[in-house]
């Protein structure tokens, strides 16, 4: 997945969760949505393909195991039973969660349940610094002859779609809230 799909699609997932289940609707802030649907890749990315790429060199490791969310939301579910009721980290859990099911982790077992089977994590043979990581993907969204590609473009799509309409009516509410 790519950066809208992940978004999008996390922002548009709490919402339903938010219409299923009104005493959470509340507590959902989306801001942390879209910061937890990207936690993953920000941190992975930082440090598998750009602070020690020549070590890694692969952008999903620590923060795309199960142990991340698991841990994170274990810290959320701390925080909100110290009696303040935050949800905030157990949003970015969630979210990471969201993150990790639309990268299809569980095809990649070594990663996703690391560290049970084993230490290490798979090295990718074709590899570049992240902006050529970043340019070979977007670059081949034009060929959509191609099942993957096809799926990739219609799923940025759908989350660029889904991130256009949250934030015009994001920006509608403010508009309205400051008349008044």
């Amino acid at each position: 997945m790519l950066p809208f799909a992940h978004i999008g699609i996390a922002i548009a997932l709490f919402y339903i969760a938010g219409l299923a289940f009104p005493k959470v609707r509340p507590h959902i802030n989306y801001w942390y949505v879209i910061v937890g649907s990207m936690l993953p890749d920000i941190i992975d990315k930082t440090v598998g393909m750009i602070l020690f790429a020549d070590t890694f060199a692969n952008g999903r490791i620590f923060a795309h195991a199960l142990l991340f969310v698991v841990v994170l939301g274990a810290a959320g579910y701390y925080f909100y039973t110290q009696g303040q009721g935050d949800y905030r980290v157990l949003t970015l859990a969630g979210a990471s969660l969201i993150h990790q099911l639309l990268d299809s982790m569980w095809k990649t077992p070594v990663t996703f349940l690391w560290p049970l089977l084993g230490w290490g994590f798979e090295r990718l043979e074709e590899y570049g610094s992240f902006w050529q990581f970043l340019l070979g993907v977007y670059g081949h969204l034009g060929d959509i002859g191609d099942p993957q590609m096809l799926f990739l473009f219609m799923t940025e799509l759908l989350g660029l779609a889904v991130i256009t309409i949250f934030g015009a009516t994001y920006l509608q509410k403010r508009r309205r809230e400051q008349k008044h």
